[in-house]
């Protein structure tokens, strides 16, 4: 078969291409707009409506919604069609979204959460199983490119858009802030021409889904509960039940991870592994961020939001050079230095926060972002093209929920250190040096480890 020599950037923004591409798009960038548009709102929406006390369970439930929606997409979209399920999701994402809008009380935005989680995890999970039937391999890392640029500009309009409507209105309007990407998403599903692989149905996987949502409950306890020891426990009991979902996986029920998922000495295995422990490392080192360098700088909330999505808009700006890279050879050397420049911004930021160093600082935001840049779109396609073909679109629609999973656990294991280390008493007496150690030493850890197993992520020959 002759090889499509087709694949630049005018391919990509026309055609069919053109409108998958708006398609993925959307999908994504109601994921990335709504994480950052709401945060301005639900702080004052606790204070006013009694929800002080529940505050954090309106991110975990959206967290367990999201795994929810993720593990079971591929089987609701082969049992029910790509187009049915992402204008169902786009309806259930407005519900939840309408849900928190209209709230007398707390519980109804913790039950909106909910399901815009279900929604979130639905509508991803599937934009990442269509990559591979729709685009031909050589542009996949486009593609990545230009969703690593919808996160930066979601990073930084998401924010402004829902602080603006907040301060302007109220923070009700702020769940109003995300409506043009719930419309984007319904005209280019009714419009966009979508394949899928030829494959067989994904059956309903029942009891592994259970058993990954039972870890998930447990493990997202981890932040509603107080004390080190307690949430250790949760943590490690949380991870420890992600064990029987994976060993049990096809004995108990239809099969819902594809063959050589999390086993060593697999490429989809060692993708897998990769992009759960980045995204865990990240965590680690991103959840108490802002609040480290208001501690530790000063500076004012803008200033704080602006250097916290410096990592994002790098690792944009990366993203798109890098996609120009189409020889194997260099495309591996960049995807295992990922890790690398990871470990150095790890490093770089428990530096800037013992000295007060504002260019080590930007340094080590760069360094995470340009990690991110050069590896993700990479690892994500090995990942995509090394599962068998009959269960490629399973294993692109959980690459989502595997970095959901690793952030969640990153969550848990800050709260963690933080608890341990007493990091909000230290930042208050100005002793930020011990806990930041502690915070981007494991985030260290967790990528040199990314790095080594690296090594076993391969890109299949064109």
């Amino acid at each position: 078969m002759l090889q499509d020599i087709n694949v630049g950037w005018s391919r990509l923004l026309r055609g069919r291409e053109g409108a998958m591409l708006g398609l993925i798009s959307a999908g994504i960038g109601l994921h990335a707009f709504n994480q950052f548009a709401i945060v301005a709102a639900l702080p004052p929406a606790a204070k006013e409506i009694g929800g002080t006390g529940y505050f954090s369970w309106a991110y975990t439930l959206y967290f367990l919604g999201s795994i929810a929606g993720g593990t079971g997409a591929a089987a609701m979209r082969d049992r029910f069609g790509a187009r049915f399920i992402l204008l169902l999701s786009a309806l259930v994402f407005a519900a939840g979204g309408l849900l928190a809008l209209s709230a007398p009380a707390f519980s109804w935005i913790m039950a909106g959460r909910l399901l815009q989680g279900i929604a979130d995890g639905l509508i991803v999970a599937i934009c990442y199983s269509l990559i591979p039937a729709n685009f031909p391999s050589p542009l996949i890392a486009k593609v990545f490119a230009v969703e690593a640029i919808v996160w930066a500009v979601a990073a930084i309009a998401g924010p402004l858009a829902g602080g603006l409507l907040t301060e302007a209105y109220s923070w009700r309007a702020s769940f109003l802030a995300v409506s043009p990407f719930v419309v984007l998403l319904a005209v280019f599903a009714l419009t966009a021409k979508v394949r899928v692989t030829e494959a067989a149905p994904v059956p309903l996987s029942v009891a592994t889904i259970s058993l990954c949502l039972a870890a998930s409950f447990v493990l997202s306890l981890s932040s509603v509960v107080t004390g080190g020891a307690m949430q250790a426990v949760a943590v490690v009991a949380g991870a420890g039940l992600f064990l029987p979902a994976l060993k049990l996986d096809g004995r108990i029920g239809p099969r819902l991870f594809p063959e050589g998922a999390f086993r060593l000495g697999s490429v989809l295995g060692h993708g897998f592994w990769v992009l759960f422990l980045m995204s865990a490392s990240h965590s680690v080192g991103s959840v108490y961020l802002a609040l480290m360098i208001d501690a530790v700088f000063g500076f004012r909330p803008a200033v704080v939001g602006y250097l916290v999505v410096t990592m994002a808009l790098s690792w944009s700006a990366v993203a798109v050079v890098a996609s120009r890279i189409t020889a194997l050879a260099p495309r591996h050397r960049w995807m295992r230095a990922g890790a690398l420049f990871q470990l150095a911004g790890f490093l770089c930021l428990a530096a800037a926060f013992a000295s007060g160093s504002l260019v080590l600082l930007l340094a080590g935001q760069v360094a995470i972002g340009t990690g991110f840049g050069v590896a993700w779109a990479s690892v994500n396609q090995a990942a995509m093209e090394a599962a068998a073909r009959q269960e490629r679109d399973l294993a692109s629609a959980l690459l989502p929920t595997i970095s959901t999973a690793g952030y969640a656990i990153g969550a848990g294991i800050a709260g963690m250190i933080a608890g341990a280390t007493g990091l909000v008493s230290a930042l208050e007496n100005g002793n930020a040096g011990g806990p930041a150690m502690w915070l981007y030493g494991t985030a260290a850890a967790g990528a040199l480890l990314t790095f080594l197993l690296g090594f076993g992520v391969r890109l299949a020959k064109p």
